[in-house]
């Protein structure tokens, strides 16, 4: 048994890619494959869009209110709605370029 440890102990490449090999050879890494994957991507997809709506709302909203109460001026929520509008077409050209690879 020692010398089987003192073998493990002088070859870590060794240990490290049999452990490696035994990983990747177990049934857990064949849960669906490509399938699996698409529709995990279109789930995180959905979620970051849903996620950068929400604060280009907030933004808007706070841009509305900070110019109805004077405390800037309307052309700053104007600007706001552009640069809002330029990171929305980014993201719907991604959208865009996803469908390229589908």
């Amino acid at each position: 048994m020692s010398q089987f440890l003192k073998s493990l102990i002088t070859k870590p490449r060794t240990v490290a890619a049999t452990f490696a090999l035994t990983a990747m050879t177990s049934p857990a890494f064949a849960l669906g494959g490509l399938d699996v994957a698409k529709s995990t991507a279109e789930d995180v997809k959905t979620g970051l869009y849903s996620f950068v709506g929400v604060m280009a709302l907030i933004y808007l909203i706070y841009l509305g209110v900070m110019a109805f109460t004077e405390k800037k001026s309307w052309a700053d929520f104007g600007w706001g709605v552009v640069h809002v509008s330029l990171v929305g077409g980014a993201v719907a050209i991604g959208g865009w370029a996803w469908t390229l690879f589908a």
